[in-house]
């Protein structure tokens, strides 16, 4: 509800209240005072009554009496009239039917004993009723008694109608005259409300919700010279205040969030620059426009002294700081006068400089400076950020050295790693090709031998007989370990024929006598062959994965899948055995077997991934990826 309305309300009620009890008691007052004037008049008029009666009761003349009686009555506004014994009888009356009936009453036994004229109005009949006493005059001792002070009372009832229609009427005019009064007053004080108080409340409030809105410029056009005057003008000076307060606050709000921003890109430059001069540079860029500067130059140390790394802007405005940082920027910020750092100095050229250092925890890395060709000191926030940001670049200029002797160290070690394994592949040739060429070839020669001796021997020497054939299953036996051997070290197979034959042939001779069902697959391959390299470390991982298989699945089949697909060769066998805990056994360095590290070792040499999935009780699974177009350290 508004107030205009609120305040209309308020005056109306009161209005109603007070012009209410107004009315009231005035026409109380009037009532009052017309039933007085009323009543002295019903007094007088008894008292002419009483005069006129005297004669005719001093004559005892009834008849007379009534006759007079009855004209009286007849006088308008006169009701009945009646005269009283002094014991409440009736003796006479305007109404033939009430003479001789008792009618005691207060009123009779007051103005019997008082001796006076006294009234009482009856509003249920709408009459007043006075009594008057007769007195016992001289003349009527002749026919009463002397010691009877009052022969009795004569009653008049006038009607009082007249006097409630005057009444009405009087009410009725008061009434009109305090509505036109009030209808008057309010619409004077209503125009007088609004022009003086509510209008100015309403621009007030018009102000207040614009100043909720954001509209932080809104004033109340409010000028009365009163209280409300002295209202706007408080709310006007809070408005402006919270004007210059939120703009400061949002210029220091896009200053920090400018910073905040710069810190944020300085930190995905560092991640996803390309090298460490594109992140310099781009990290020079994003400080000179974060702190308002005209150039940022990046210096890193060298045994000469600082060098220019990166800059952004004008470089030439900071190239008089080259020596001033070279002899004394001491590890702590340095600046021009007035700025905020704890050292410093006047630099020709240069309006306004800040300069901090690029230190990691034990060694001095470079500088990063920020200038200015206008005399603007730089403030302690700039500092703050530069000195920030200067840590990070610092941070990230370590964190490139140490990667790169991390990678070279790497990159020595793969290649230390890829001549042992070509080494010990070349060994493992050269191994089996001299047990092919030397011990094979004599182990053949003797079982030969050992055939023509056997021949020539006479059929009666069955005991040399016997011991000759014992030699030459000796010497088979060991034939057939030195060709395992020999494949173990290097399958010809392989060599001869290929991969998909070389897997095939030492899972079968392995797995089969050992109760395993091998089923091997391969696709994608046609007539082609990989390279060396690849062929050889997929091989030695499917040797140690039969090999484990035959030493400790206790399965009952193996299943093997070669694939090459979008230049990759995949590596897949399973097995159904008894499984092992991968994270336990693999995470132990005690329990870690060295054949799952040789095979991580040559995989990883040749960017390729090894995984190896198993649950007790369900087998085992092992994956290997290998690109087939690889560069290899070495020659393995």
């Amino acid at each position: 509800m508004r107030l205009h309305l609120k305040i209309t309300l308020w005056i109306v009620a009161i209005f109603l209240i007070v012009g209410g009890f107004s009315i009231y008691a005035l026409v109380l007052f009037q009532r009052s005072a017309t039933l007085q004037q009323f009543e002295a008049m019903a007094k007088t008029l008894t008292g002419t009554i009483l005069q006129s009666l005297t004669t005719t009761m001093i004559n005892n003349n009834p008849r007379e009496m009534k006759q007079i009686i009855g004209h009286i009555e007849e006088t308008p506004g006169i009701h009945r009239v009646r005269i009283y014994s002094p014991n409440g009888r009736v003796w006479a009356s305007s109404r033939a039917e009430e003479v001789g009936v008792l009618r005691p009453s207060a009123l009779l036994a007051r103005v019997l004993s008082r001796r006076e004229a006294a009234a009482e109005e009856r509003p249920e009949a709408g009459e007043l009723h006075v009594l008057t006493p007769i007195e016992n005059r001289a003349e009527c001792r002749a026919c009463h008694a002397a010691d009877v002070p009052v022969l009795g009372a004569i009653g008049v009832s006038l009607g009082t109608g007249q006097v409630a229609a005057h009444l009405r009427s009087t009410a009725h005019l008061l009434a009109g005259l305090v509505g036109f009064t009030f209808l008057l007053a309010l619409g004077t004080l209503s125009v007088l409300l609004g022009r003086f108080v509510l209008d100015p409340l309403s621009a007030m409030v018009a102000a207040v919700r614009e100043l909720s809105r954001g509209n932080y410029r809104a004033r109340a056009a409010v000028s009365t010279g009163d209280e409300l005057g002295v209202l706007a003008a408080a709310f006007n000076d809070m408005s402006a205040r919270i004007e210059r307060s939120t703009a400061a606050l949002a210029e220091e709000i896009s200053d920090l969030t400018r910073r905040l921003s710069t810190l944020t890109v300085f930190s995905k430059t560092l991640t996803a620059a390309a090298d460490l001069s594109s992140a310099l540079h781009e990290a020079a860029a994003a400080m000179r426009e974060a702190v308002h500067a005209d150039a940022c130059v990046v210096y890193g140390r060298s045994e000469e002294g600082l060098r220019p790394m990166a800059a952004a802007g004008e470089p030439a405005l900071v190239a008089p700081w080259g020596t001033a940082l070279t002899g004394g920027l001491a590890g702590r910020p340095l600046s021009t006068p007035g700025g905020p750092g704890e050292d410093q100095r006047p630099i020709p050229g240069v309006g306004a400089a800040l300069a901090v250092p690029l230190r990691t925890r034990d060694q001095d890395l470079g500088a990063m400076v920020v200038a200015r060709a206008r005399e603007q000191p730089f403030e302690r926030t700039d500092l703050m950020l530069l000195q920030t940001v200067a840590n990070q670049l610092a941070i990230a200029i370590e964190n490139v050295r140490l990667f790169e002797e991390v990678r070279e160290k790497e990159h020595l070690r793969r290649e230390l790693l890829s001549r042992l394994i070509s080494a010990h592949e070349d060994e493992r040739f050269r191994i089996s090709r001299e047990l092919h060429d030397e011990v094979s070839q004599s182990l053949t020669g003797l079982m030969m031998r050992l055939n023509a001796a056997e021949e020539v021997v006479p059929q009666d020497l069955e005991q040399a007989r016997a011991t000759l054939a014992a030699v030459r299953g000796v010497a088979e036996q060991t034939l057939e370990e030195v060709r395992k051997i020999i494949f173990a070290l290097r399958p010809t197979l392989l060599d001869d024929l290929g991969l998909i034959p070389a897997v095939r042939h030492y899972a079968k001779n392995l797995l089969e006598p050992a109760g395993v069902q091998v089923r091997l697959s391969a696709t994608g391959f046609g007539q082609r062959r990989l390279p060396r390299p690849v062929e050889t470390t997929v091989f030695r991982v499917a040797q140690e994965a039969v090999t484990n298989i035959a030493r400790h699945a206790q399965a009952r089949l193996a299943t093997m899948t070669l694939e090459l697909t979008d230049g990759t060769v995949r590596l897949t066998v399973t097995d159904d055995g008894v499984g092992f805990d991968p994270e336990s056994t693999l995470a132990d360095p005690a329990r870690r077997r060295l054949g799952i590290v040789g095979m991580e070792e040559r995989v990883a040499l040749l960017g390729g991934r090894l995984r190896i999935s198993s649950r007790p009780g369900e087998g085992t699974v092992v994956q290997v990826e290998l690109p087939v177009d690889v560069a290899v350290p070495g020659g393995v």
